[in-house]
């Protein structure tokens, strides 16, 4: 069989389909009115426990396999066909619970992901409860997902839940305490299959890397398992499953036998508040969130250029956000040595193009399958935390490795006197014989400058993001982003853009990946209206790209108030500079997750969970508080910088604050502090920024009724939000009342 690799793949990530498809069904496995004869044979796909067939979800995973038959032949060609093979898509993908002697290796393979993936050994701990009482068959449907935030070191007395629906950026997805209705699995399916008949893809590569994405959309709010507490999420199970089965796979053809299968790397990226902060000139505005943005892509880029090096999917990819990304890579003498080159021309290109404002820190830490079980002592928690411990240790001594072989470089000025040339906006000194660019009237500028001058510009109209590994000669007339030279093309275009160019994109098979940013107004919408075959398609979250307006008001614009009663305009107009982040968030990576729940698909919940709130809900925020008189600068991981008239970007604050308690289950460990500069429109933002930080230490460092942090700080006061400033907030509404009354002088 051709390209096996990429049949585990696939296969791994289809395994528990069956888990939504049974969901949608309305009869048990003999009622059924979906599974075909051949499909209801348990003896084929189940294991036989205490005389019973268990796990007969498994029946739907074949039978969804069955269903498209036809798209999966015209993917996998003859294999697929043979029913006999026990090495097809759907006895690899629908076998995974039958006992270990009755499978093939490849079928060990996805068997032995599915229990790391759980943490938890299938042939130890088999249970049949929620699909064998035939009497009460259904009663596994009207179960929902338990929030992973909500489990997070505390004892809860009574569990919230999150709807069964498909990702959208509202409050509609948020968890609740209480639901009228049970859940709609049947119009929730019929939404995925339509979705599902979209993806046009003869090749593996971008048929499963879309469609990771669509199960992303629909199967984040579907628990995995009815069985045992269901915080997990389908989506979460699945990829981690097909991570994992990829890893092993490499394992065994390496021929190795480590004694830890796995290799959990992570990064973080230092230097990026000065870096977007430090903009020396009056025209920083057209440039601040070019410069956020491109960071953003950098980092994009960066994980593109590590799978690439060391052969890996999008499913490898843990975590990618907010200046830091974690990846799960096979433990070989191969992929060391690759990682270790790849880190290596990592750091030289950055070096290249940023010197010394910008670094990545990238290391690794072996992974066993005890950590992943939580037994003989090891957990997940403790690799974490040594993982952080050495990312942060190469923080410290960041381009140590490049010093000796470039000293001038690191410690000789590139002129001397007069003669220093500067980028007018970032202040940086031109290298010998760097070449200075001009944008939007401005100049001189760095390359960097100009593209990130440009992205401000097309951030406002674009509808996608293409990414491809080389330039696109049918775009020959666009300026495509390629950060740090790490060689992917970033392009900023409509739509429109894409339909014009039909043929030549699916002549660029498996080399471009069409990004939509939040789907059309917050829908999450990524697949449907475009004709690029063995493309990849994806979703992915932004803040601030919902505009209104497609002018994005200057910071004097932003502050200006007008009202007939008052010709001279006497308001008081400033500009609030407005950054917060998430309390003590490091610990709760670290230490949140109790050891004996600690698996990799929780640890993957949990990221995606912050990205979900700061990435892509914040838009909600924004965009129904003030965008007419705010910007997002920046928005991810668990940070936010936002700029507007001073009391907007109070009421963003406080909205931000209630919402985020809501999404996280209003669990006592998730607090948000934030600090709020007040300051003239023509104030420099570098400064601006240094001051809302200082305002943010001073809420960090707030203490009230002996507890610390969980509070805002404006006009040098930190205030706690539960126990201050609510009563604050009624003084002054008190104060302004009576003023509009006339009743103070």
């Amino acid at each position: 069989m051709n390209n096996i690799r990429n049949h585990i793949y696939l296969a791994a990530m289809l395994h528990d389909i069956g888990k939504f498809y049974q969901r949608a069904d309305t009869g048990s496995v003999a009622t059924s009115k979906f599974l075909t004869a051949y499909c209801k044979d348990e003896s084929a796909f189940c294991p036989l426990y205490k005389g019973k067939f268990s796990h007969k979800h498994v029946l739907w995973t074949a039978q969804f396999i069955e269903d498209f038959q036809s798209v999966f032949k015209n993917l996998l060609g003859s294999e697929h066909s043979d029913l006999s093979d026990r090495n097809n898509l759907m006895n690899l993908a629908a076998g995974h619970h039958l006992q270990s002697q009755q499978l093939s290796d490849l079928g060990r393979i996805i068997k032995e992901a599915d229990c790391l993936s759980s943490g938890m050994d299938r042939e130890e701990s088999i249970a049949f409860v929620d699909d064998q009482d035939e009497n009460n068959w259904d009663a596994f449907k009207k179960k929902r997902m338990t929030p992973i935030l909500q489990t997070i070191a505390q004892d809860v007395k009574e569990w919230w839940h999150l709807p069964v629906c498909k990702m959208t950026l509202n409050k509609n997805i948020f968890p609740r305490a209480s639901f009228d209705d049970a859940p709609d699995y049947k119009k929730l399916w019929e939404e995925f299959v339509g979705e599902f008949k979209f993806i046009q893809a003869n090749t593996y590569h971008a048929f499963s890397e879309t469609l990771l994405n669509l199960l992303y959309k629909y199967t984040t709010n579907i628990p995995s398992s009815t069985i045992n507490f269901p915080d997990i999420s389908l989506y979460d199970h699945l990829k981690t499953t097909a991570a994992l089965a990829v890893c092993i796979y490499d394992i065994k053809q390496s021929g190795e036998t480590p004694k830890d299968q796995f290799l959990l790397i992570g990064a973080d990226f230092s230097g990026i508040q000065p870096y977007i902060y430090d903009i020396v000139s009056k025209h920083a505005g057209k440039n601040l969130k070019g410069r956020s943005f491109f960071l953003r892509i950098l980092s994009d880029a960066v994980v593109r250029y590590l799978l690439k090096q060391l052969n890996l999917y999008q499913a490898n990819v843990i975590y990618n956000s907010g200046g830091g990304f974690y990846l799960l890579a096979p433990n070989t003498s191969t992929v060391r040595e690759r990682l270790q080159e790849a880190i290596t021309q990592i750091e030289n290109l950055f070096f290249k193009s940023f010197s010394t404002s910008l670094y990545v820190a990238i290391d690794k830490v072996p992974l066993s399958n005890d950590a992943l079980m939580h037994r003989n002592g090891e957990s997940l928690g403790k690799v974490w935390g040594e993982l952080f411990l050495k990312r942060d240790k190469k923080k410290q001594c960041r381009y140590s490795s490049l010093m000796n072989d470039n000293y001038d470089a690191f410690f000789s000025p590139f002129s001397i006197g007069g003669d220093t040339k500067r980028d007018v906006i970032s202040g940086d000194e031109f290298g010998k014989d760097e070449q200075s660019f001009s944008e939007s009237g401005l100049g001189p500028l760095k390359a960097g400058t100009k593209d990130q001058i440009y992205m401000g510009k097309v951030l406002r109209e674009y509808d996608v993001m293409v990414v491809s590994e080389e330039k696109l000669p049918y775009w020959n007339d666009r300026h495509p982003i390629e950060p740090a030279g790490l060689g992917f093309f970033y392009y900023f275009l409509k739509r429109s853009d894409l339909n014009k160019m039909k043929a030549e994109l699916r002549a660029s098979a498996d080399k471009v990946s069409v990004v939509t940013p939040n789907g059309e107004l917050g829908n999450c919408d990524f697949l449907g209206r475009i004709d690029g075959v063995n493309n990849i398609y994806s979703l992915d979250f932004y803040g601030g790209n919902e505009l209104i307006s497609k002018h994005v008001p200057s910071f004097e614009q932003m502050c200006e108030k007008h009202d007939s009663k008052n010709s001279e305009g006497n308001y008081f107009q400033r500009l609030g500079v407005l950054r917060m982040d998430v309390d003590n968030l490091g610990s709760i990576f670290q230490k949140g997750i109790s050891p004996e729940r600690a698996t990799l698909s929780r640890y993957a919940a949990l990221s995606r969970s912050f990205d979900f709130f700061f990435s892509g809900y914040l838009n909600d925020i924004w965009r129904n508080t003030a965008s007419e008189k705010s910007l997002i600068i920046y928005s991810g991981g668990d940070d936010v910088f936002i700029v507007g008239s001073w009391e907007v970007t109070i009421k963003i604050a406080k909205r931000i604050k209630q919402d985020f308690s809501e999404f996280t289950c209003c669990n006592p460990s998730f607090t948000i502090s934030g600090g709020i500069a007040i300051v003239d429109s023509k104030f420099p933002i570098m400064k601006g920024a240094e001051l809302s930080a200082d305002e943010e230490y001073n809420a960090k460092e707030h203490l009230c009724c002996g507890s610390s942090k969980n509070s805002v700080s404006f006009l040098g006061m930190a205030l706690n939000w539960e126990n201050e400033y609510l009563v604050v907030e009624q003084l002054k509404d008190q104060l302004v009342d009576m003023h509009v009354k006339g009743l103070l002088p």
